[in-house]
């Protein structure tokens, strides 16, 4: 027997979170083409993103929190019994498109920010272009 999650609530909670994301007034007020936003469930709780436009990136992030929650209901929808959940996802947005795509990650080692190299690390998390 296959042990699946409730796919139906899992989607239903992507389009609200991505609703979420574009309806934000910092993403609103803002010109982008795309946008990426990471969002950390494993101890502290966090978000951190980053806009695209033009060729270049800005660090940016939504205002309101409820973006953190829709995920925290997101991963609870995604658990499987007897399986950890997944820590972190990587939500990517393209404006014209309006596709979003979120990876996961089940261990909490993507997605680490490089204050080294900031730029590559932005650039890194840039969706891909979609035509």
């Amino acid at each position: 027997m296959t042990v699946q999650f409730d796919s139906e609530a899992a989607s239903a909670l992507v389009t609200q979170l991505g609703g979420q994301i574009v309806r934000d007034p910092f993403y609103q007020s803002e010109p982008w083409d795309q946008l990426s936003l990471v969002i950390e469930l494993d101890g502290r709780k966090r978000m951190f993103g980053y806009v695209y436009s033009a060729g270049d990136w800005e660090a940016a992030g939504p205002d309101g929190i409820e973006p953190l929650e829709t995920a925290g209901k997101l991963r609870e929808a995604m658990q499987l019994q007897g399986k950890a959940p997944w820590k972190k996802c990587l939500v990517t947005i393209d404006r014209a498109s309006a596709k979003i795509d979120i990876d996961f990650d089940y261990d909490g080692s993507k997605w680490v920010p490089d204050m080294a190299d900031p730029g590559a690390f932005a650039m890194g998390l840039k969706p891909a272009k979609r035509g």
